[in-house]
């Protein structure tokens, strides 16, 4: 440059003019300032910086296993005990005769009505006071099997009463009997006929009172 309309160019004034021309060069950089630097660059604070992400909630709580069921005992069911076959009248077991003296007469002997006591639901009489102490004591041994029904025709599925003067001891046990052609049958084959009563009597027994 020679001359600034119409003035001297001088060494001292060239100076001056490139110093304003190296100010005009800067002049961008000095007015972004380290803020545009630090958005350029990725450094430093202010608007720049990235905010921290948020923290996840917590998942929620597990729930708790339900308790456990509880357990049921098995329950013992008690056989149910019939009572025994008496007459609907006199309310006597057996007509009346002694249950003991069936084995130890081995026949049936009439009771005494001052010799009674009552046993299942029907009243017993005996002959003496050894058999009723003797019944007293054990009364499932003197007393007829089955209540007093008739031994073989339980076995074919079926309740009958039995007649008192119709029986039988098999096996230290004493059985009954509707009619002799049904103790004869029971005969053929005793164990065969208790083991068919045994079975039905519980269910046919649940039919009495």
């Amino acid at each position: 440059m020679a001359d600034f309309s119409g003035i001297q160019a001088t060494p001292w004034l060239r100076g001056v003019v490139g110093c304003f021309r190296a100010l005009a060069l800067a002049g961008p950089l000095l007015v972004a300032g380290p803020a545009g630097w630090a958005a350029e660059s990725g450094h430093g604070g202010g608007h720049g910086e990235t905010k921290p992400a948020a923290p996840e909630p917590p998942p929620p709580p597990e729930k708790p296993p339900p308790p456990p069921l509880p357990k049921l005992e098995k329950v013992e069911t008690v056989p149910r005990i019939p009572k025994v076959f008496a007459d609907p009248l006199t309310g006597l077991a057996l007509g009346g005769l002694d249950p003991v003296a069936f084995f130890t007469n081995g026949r049936p002997i009439e009771g005494r009505q001052d010799l009674e006591l009552d046993w299942r639901g029907a009243a017993w009489r005996f002959a003496n006071e050894g058999n009723q102490a003797a019944f007293r004591d054990a009364p499932e041994i003197y007393a007829p099997r089955f209540s007093g029904y008739c031994a073989f025709q339980l076995g074919r599925g079926f309740l009958a009463e039995a007649a008192p003067n119709i029986w039988v001891i098999y096996r230290d046990r004493l059985y009954l009997f509707l009619s002799p052609a049904q103790r004869a049958a029971f005969m053929l084959d005793p164990d065969g006929a208790v083991a068919k009563a045994e079975a039905a009597w519980p269910a046919l027994s649940r039919q009495l009172p």
